[in-house]
């Protein structure tokens, strides 16, 4: 037994070994491959920031459950029905806040924690910043946004073991369940180095007949993301995605595990085993209505696993059985199958896009009679003969992508892990543990299926469904026969490679940035059936400046969003190491058949440095008391 127990620490230890040490390269942001297993054939980049951050359940810590009790359970002296109980208070707090920082938002930071936002009319634009406009921010805002992320949890966790060998020698049966209170803030700190005057002109997000003014805009960045805020043509907020400026809570119990296994082999100085696990989901669901957003739990998700339990003893002392020192292994795998989540997707190869402003796009009005072509060349007011009829055109409103890449969807991960090793020293009645923890997970698989939540999940704007929506960009919403502002005719212009830090007009030339040139498929706009049909730039004064007259384009036609351009990549796997220690004492003196006990210990847990593998660095302190009896 000795010599199967030490190959089998052997095989596990090289095994984490292996595992860290190909884990523990430098934060670089490389090129990524085809991704033959992802739902469509978008590949996301390790370094895009994710939508969503999935920490490991509270309810998931082999380290926790442990420690402190293992003179209690696994007995081999036992020929009737024996158990343990105990109640463990923990508080545990995140590190490396740059690294959710760099989870979320990924190479869009500026020095590791900081997002920069600027608006079109800032010359010299960082490549990496966020466009202001698209958060109704005026075209020469510029500001900063630093994030400070932290997660907090105080738990209770209750834990119950009954050893079975009134039945069968060895058999037994283990339940836990914590209470959790979870604190998570974005700690999001602006500072604003323009607050900009320029406001929006006519047709650029709303049909006129006056510019919007400065006053009329969001103050600031944290007051747009945070939701509950319009400008132009926008008709909703912000309802999911939103970036939270205070702290969000919440309490409620974290999965229930359960565990009935046995011990086939257990002798005073050893013990080897098997079990088969599950987990009833009792925390809450993701919603997505906030980017950092408290989860209790493993996310509603069912689990069924297996494990195994063992110890070897390797040195007791011959004048007190009491004392004595050996190690300890608990090694827990787990699936968890399928259940529906509300979740937010980015489009393929576009990081953060789902901040960006989508335009609803419909039939065309026949009043309007939109089309596109070249000019005429006898008159420059007249088509030519072989002109395009629009397919779609502008609806007048706004919404940000979020609401519309916001839906339920099936969620599950292949394989979980949670593998703890610990060496303990127990003398009389006092006791000693010290040893590792390793987590790990596969990566979340989605699959598009229509799936309905509980109420957990206030997700997907009913009446977006069965709308279409196109890219807006930096693009002209609106044309104007004769440039009369009195007259505005929606056009059907769309911007399908624009992306958060960029439209495509702002990246031409002078002349073709105002003639709305950078949209897909462009072509001169016409309406109307009057002498000069042309859909031209406002005749108006925007910023002190005359707006110069140009003939604009549209799309022709339009490129529609649909759910295949959205990034459903695989999130990254995750992987997490621990070391753990802790104190205990037992009044194993009482002479009546309960021994109570008592301890305190701590943690302190690290996130892989592979960007590739994801997870949150957290400490943790808990005390440990409860009661063994027979």
């Amino acid at each position: 037994m000795k010599q199967v127990f030490k190959g089998l620490l052997t095989f596990i230890m090289i095994t984490t070994f292996g595992i860290s040490m190909a884990c523990c390269g430098p934060r670089i942001c490389g090129s990524c491959n085809p991704c033959s297993s992802d739902n469509n054939n978008c590949c996301k980049n390790p370094c895009s920031g994710y939508p969503f951050l999935t920490c490991r359940s509270q309810s998931v810590n082999a380290a926790r459950e442990l420690v402190g009790w293992q003179p209690f359970i696994n007995r081999s002296d036992m020929e009737e029905m024996y158990g343990a109980f105990y109640i463990a208070f923990e508080y545990t707090r995140s590190f490396k806040p740059n690294c959710i920082s760099q989870f979320l938002f990924g190479r869009d930071l500026i020095n590791c924690n900081t997002l920069l936002i600027q608006g079109s009319a800032i010359e010299n634009r960082d490549q990496r910043a966020w466009l202001a406009e698209y958060f109704g921010l005026p075209m020469d805002f510029e500001g900063t946004v630093s994030f400070c992320p932290r997660i907090e949890n105080s738990l209770v966790d209750i834990n119950f073991y009954l050893g079975l060998d009134e039945l069968v020698e060895g058999l037994y049966f283990r339940i836990h369940a914590p209470i959790v209170h979870t604190r998570w803030n974005l700690n999001m700190c602006e500072k604003i180095i323009n607050k900009g005057e320029l406001g929006f002109p006519v047709s650029y997000m709303h049909e006129g007949p006056e510019n919007i003014s400065r006053n009329c805009l969001p103050l600031c960045f944290t007051q747009a993301v945070n939701g509950n805020i319009t400008w132009g043509d926008m008709k909703a907020p912000m309802r999911f995605g939103r970036m939270a400026n205070c702290r969000l809570t919440k309490t409620r119990l974290s999965d229930i595990q359960m565990v009935f296994g046995w011990n086939f082999l257990l002798e005073e100085n050893h013990h080897f085993g098997l079990n088969i696990r599950t987990s009833i989901p009792t925390g809450n669901r993701p919603n997505s209505c906030y980017l950092f957003e408290p989860i209790i739990g493993n996310g509603k998700h069912w689990e069924l696993g297996g494990g195994i339990s063992g110890s070897w003893i390797f040195y007791r002392s011959e004048k007190n059985k009491d004392h004595y020192a050996g190690v300890w292994l608990d090694a827990n795998i787990t699936h968890l199958f399928k259940t529906c989540q509300c979740r937010s997707f980015d489009f393929c190869g576009k990081p953060n896009s789902r901040y960006m402003l989508l335009a609803e796009v419909g039939t065309p009005d026949e009043d309007d009679n939109l089309r596109g072509g070249p000019a005429d060349g006898g008159d420059p007011n007249i088509p030519a003969a072989n002109t395009t009829i629009a397919t779609y055109q502008y609806q007048k409103n706004l919404i940000p992508a979020v609401n519309w890449s916001t839906f339920t969807t099936s969620v599950k991960i292949n394989v979980q892990a949670d593998i703890a090793l610990k060496f303990s020293w127990i003398k009389n009645n006092w006791g000693v543990d010290l040893g590792y923890n390793l987590w790990a997970r596969t990566g979340e698989i989605f699959c598009l299926t229509d799936c309905c939540c509980d109420d957990d999940c206030c997700c997907a704007c009913p009446d977006l469904s069965c709308k279409n929506f196109a890219i807006k960009g930096d693009s002209t919403l609106y044309g104007y026969i004769a440039r009369d502002v009195n007259n505005p005719t929606a056009m059907s212009s769309s911007q399908s490679c624009a992306n958060i830090h960029t439209g495509i007009d702002m990246t031409l030339e002078t002349a073709d940035n105002v003639a709305n040139k950078g949209v897909d498929n462009p072509k001169l706009a016409w309406a109307g059936n009057g002498t000069d049909q042309r859909l031209q730039t406002p005749d108006i004064t925007f910023a002190g400046t005359p707006i110069t007259a140009a003939h604009l384009n549209s799309s022709f036609p339009s490129k529609i969003v649909c759910r295949s351009d959205l990034d459903l990549s695989k999130s990254p796997s995750s992987l997490t190491h621990k070391i753990f220690l802790h104190l205990n004492y037992a009044w194993k003196e009482k002479e009546d058949d309960w021994v109570p006990f008592i301890g305190f210990g701590g943690e302190a847990e690290f996130d892989s440095k592979s960007i590739k593998k994801r997870g949150v660095s957290q400490w943790g302190l808990w005390l440990k008391s409860g009661v063994a009896f027979e």
